[in-house]
């Protein structure tokens, strides 16, 4: 019987990218184990499906059934701590809950150290905090089934623009990227602006055609219109995807699609941006940030920190 493996990731969409370098790694150190993932969003579920690393899913209550070889818990919080450490398994890497508290490894004490004094020092990709969990295990890259199949066959310039975010801390204003755009439209020419999101954020693209009207060639509004399969080849198909911190953001460096990342607030670049070579962070300073998402803040005065002039020219220095 092919040995069993569980992987724990309760987290979101970019977090499940982020940590296909350890999968990716697990899977050519155990070819023929069996990796089941364990996870509760429905992204989640539907990415590690599409996933080849991934043989089976399941929901995080009840406890997986059966005896694992070896559990992987990647998500400090302590449910999946309470989780990982439920399951039968010889060994168990990543945080544990001893004792009804979570415990760490001395490595993830000292990064953990780091973040509670300042998040500014602890720069460290969560890609590579993940897949460090791994006992010898080397770099890997970002992987997605789609990184072959480019959504689009015709020519001319396509850049990308994301205009949500799960967080209202990390979702810059429509009327920026409205700005950014036609600022773009007159470095590179014209291109064809490609709108994408979830169905619940049509409203933003509906207000950026309506601010870009007669300024930019006729688009693509892709907002609630593709699964997660077809929205991976969509943004194959790109020559630019200009985004917040967001699942999208991690899912176009994992089809090695050119990136311009916008960093405020409470995302900050080196924990959370586009993993791999070749993109570019645009990251804001506040005196308050990084904060956290739940600290409360009102003011919100971070979100108009980046200049959507100077991230025009960011972004045609990129696409050249």
């Amino acid at each position: 019987m092919a040995r069993r493996i569980l992987v724990v990731q309760l987290a979101r969409l970019g977090d499940f990218i982020q940590s296909t370098p350890l999968l990716l790694a697990l899977r050519r150190a155990e070819p023929e184990a069996n990796l089941v993932l364990a996870a509760g969003e429905a992204a989640v579920l539907e990415a590690a499906r599409l996933s080849p690393l991934v043989d089976e899913t399941a929901p995080p209550e009840p406890a997986p059934a059966g005896k694992f070889a070896a559990v992987f818990n990647l998500n400090s919080a302590l449910p999946a701590a309470r989780l990982a450490e439920r399951v039968p398994a010889a060994r168990r890497y990543g945080p544990s809950a001893e004792g009804g508290r979570l415990r760490f490894t001395p490595a993830q004490n000292f990064l953990l150290g780091l973040m509670a004094e300042s998040r500014r020092l602890a720069r460290f990709n969560l890609a590579d905090v993940w897949l460090s969990i791994l006992p010898g295990a080397g770099p890997e890259p970002l992987t997605w089934p789609a990184a072959a199949r480019p959504g689009f066959t015709s020519g001319g310039l396509k850049i990308g623009l994301h205009l949500g975010a799960r967080h209202r801390l990390r979702r810059w204003p429509v009327e920026f990227f409205a700005r950014l755009a036609l600022a773009l439209e007159k470095l590179t020419g014209p291109f064809t602006p490609v709108l994408t999101g979830s169905a619940g954020e049509r409203a933003l693209g509906a207000r950026f055609e309506r601010l870009t009207a007669g300024a930019l060639p006729a688009g693509l509004n892709l907002l609630g219109a593709t699964n997660l399969e077809e929205l991976g080849a969509a943004v194959a198909g790109l020559d630019l995807l200009i985004t917040a911190d967001t699942g999208v953001m991690h899912l176009a460096a994992a089809v090695r699609t050119p990136i311009l990342a916008l960093f405020f607030g409470p995302a900050y670049g080196p924990e959370t941006g586009p993993y791999g070579p070749g993109h570019l962070i645009y990251q804001t300073e506040a005196s308050c940030a990084p904060c956290r998402e739940d600290a409360g803040c009102r003011r919100r005065q971070c979100l108009a920190l980046p200049d959507p002039e100077l991230a025009a020219r960011l972004a045609a220095a990129r696409l050249t």
